[in-house]
C-alpha cells in the first residue's frame, strides 16, 4: 500500500478548473493529490519522504501519496513501474513529482491516456529499459544537470519534451541536498508563479514559506517552561481554552487571548493546555478553530489528541473563513491578503491547501502560518 497522508477532498467545495491553465507551465486547480515517486533503488520513506516533510510544512491541506514502485528492486525494468501506475487511482489532474527514474514514469503516464497529470520531473532522463518519452507535453516540467553523470547522457531531448525545463549546472544527482529548491519549486508552480521565479530558484533572501519553516522550528524547541496547574487561572496568558474565556471575562479581547494562549503553549508544550474544552458561550465558528487547533498542534508537537475535538459541535455545517494572519501583517507578495470570499477559486484553493487538514475537515479555513509565534 502506498505511504498516504489524507487532505481534504477539494474536489467537493464547488471549485472549477484554474483559467491558469491555458498556460503550459501554469497549473490546473485544484489539485486533489500529490504524488511522489522515488527513484531506482529507492523507497517511499526515503528522499520523497523527506520532500513530503517540507512540504507538508506549507502546504499542510494537501494529500500526499508516496507509493512503493515496482523498480524499488534495481533489477526491475522501467515499464513495469508505468504499468504499475496506470493501475492506481490517481485522480484528474493531481500532481506527480518524481525523483530520477520516478520522474521518467510519472511523464510517461501523460503520453498513455494521462493528459491531465501534472508532473514535476527533478534529475531525471528521458529514457530508461523500453520507457522513452516521445512527445511534448503541457505541464510537464523538467530540471535537472546535464553535468550529473548519472543521467547526462539521457537527458538532451527535455528542452523539446517538456513545457518548463531547466539545465542548473548545480542539481546533482544526491537530491538530498536540494530540498529547498525542490520545496520551491512545487511551492512556486501552486502559486501559478514558477514559470516567472524559476531563474531565481537559488536567491539567498528566504521565501514567505522558508520564513514560517524557521518559525515552526523555533516553537518546537524545548523552552523548559513550567507551570504550577493545581492553582487556578487568575490573571496573566491563559494556559487552557477554558482560561481563554476566563480572560475574555475579565476584559481581554478574543485575539489577545487566542495570541496570549498561544505564546504559553509554546512556552509548556503540555498536553493540558488542549484538555479543556472552549466556553459555550464563544462563537461556533471559534469554537470549531479551537478544535482545530487542538488536533493540528497535538499531531504537530507528538501530545496526546483531546477526545472533545471529535463532538459535532466542533464543526460547521458550511466552509467558512476565519481569520487570515492577522499577527503577520499584510506581505507585499500576497494580493489574496484579508478577503472573503475570496476573489477567485484559485485563491480559495491556494488558502485551502495551507490549511491544516484538520481545520479543513471542520469548515474552517486558517492558515498555519496565523498560528506561528516567537
Amino acid at each position: 500500500m502506498p505511504e498516504h497522508t489524507e487532505g481534504l477532498d477539494f474536489t467537493t467545495m464547488g471549485l472549477h478548473m484554474s483559467a491558469e491553465a491555458r498556460e503550459d507551465a501554469g497549473p490546473v486547480l485544484p489539485i486533489p493529490a500529490v504524488w511522489l515517486l522515488h527513484g531506482m533503488g529507492g523507497s517511499p520513506t526515503g528522499t520523497v519522504a523527506k520532500i513530503e516533510t517540507a512540504l507538508e510544512l506549507h502546504w499542510p491541506g494537501l494529500e500526499y501519496v508516496r507509493p512503493m514502485l515496482p523498480h524499488h528492486d534495481p533489477s526491475v525494468r522501467a515499464e513495469e513501474s508505468v504499468a504499475f501506475l496506470l493501475q492506481q487511482n490517481i485522480p484528474p489532474n493531481a500532481l506527480v513529482l518524481g525523483v530520477s527514474l520516478g520522474g521518467l514514469v510519472g511523464a510517461r503516464l501523460q503520453e498513455m491516456g494521462r493528459h491531465d497529470l501534472q508532473v514535476i520531473a527533478i534529475s531525471s532522463p528521458t529514457w530508461a529499459d523500453d520507457v522513452s518519452l516521445q512527445a511534448r507535453a503541457a505541464r510537464r516540467m523538467a530540471f535537472y544537470s546535464s553535468r550529473d553523470s548519472v543521467i547526462q547522457d539521457w537527458v538532451s531531448a527535455w528542452p523539446r519534451l517538456a513545457s518548463l525545463q531547466r539545465d542548473f549546472e548545480w542539481l546533482t544527482h544526491g537530491t538530498d541536498q536540494h530540498l529547498r529548491e525542490i520545496v520551491r519549486l512545487v511551492s512556486w508552480y501552486l502559486e501559478g508563479m514558477l514559470p516567472s521565479w524559476i531563474d531565481d530558484i537559488r536567491r539567498e533572501s528566504l521565501t514567505k514559506q522558508e520564513r514560517d519553516e524557521i518559525v515552526w522550528a523555533s516553537m518546537a524547541e524545548p523552552r523548559g517552561g513550567n507551570d504550577d496547574w493545581t492553582q487556578p487561572w487568575w490573571s496573566g496568558r491563559p494556559r487552557d481554552f477554558a482560561e481563554i474565556g476566563m480572560a475574555m471575562k475579565a476584559g481581554s479581547v478574543w485575539e489577545t487571548g487566542l495570541g496570549d494562549w498561544l505564546h504559553d503553549f509554546v512556552l509548556l508544550k503540555d498536553w493540558r493546555c488542549l484538555e479543556a474544552e472552549p466556553p459555550v458561550w464563544l462563537s461556533r465558528e471559534d469554537r470549531a478553530l479551537l478544535a482545530g487547533v487542538a488536533e493540528f498542534f497535538a499531531r504537530r508537537f507528538g501530545l496526546p489528541r483531546p477526545a472533545w475535538v471529535d463532538k459535532p459541535e466542533y464543526f460547521l455545517p458550511t466552509l467558512e473563513y476565519l481569520y487570515y494572519c492577522t499577527p503577520h501583517g499584510v506581505e507585499p507578495d500576497d494580493p489574496e491578503f484579508m478577503c472573503w470570499p475570496p476573489p477567485d477559486d484559485q485563491a480559495l484553493y491556494r488558502k485551502m491547501a495551507r490549511t491544516p487538514r484538520e481545520m479543513l475537515r471542520r469548515n474552517v479555513v486558517y492558515e498555519a502560518r496565523s498560528l506561528t509565534v516567537l
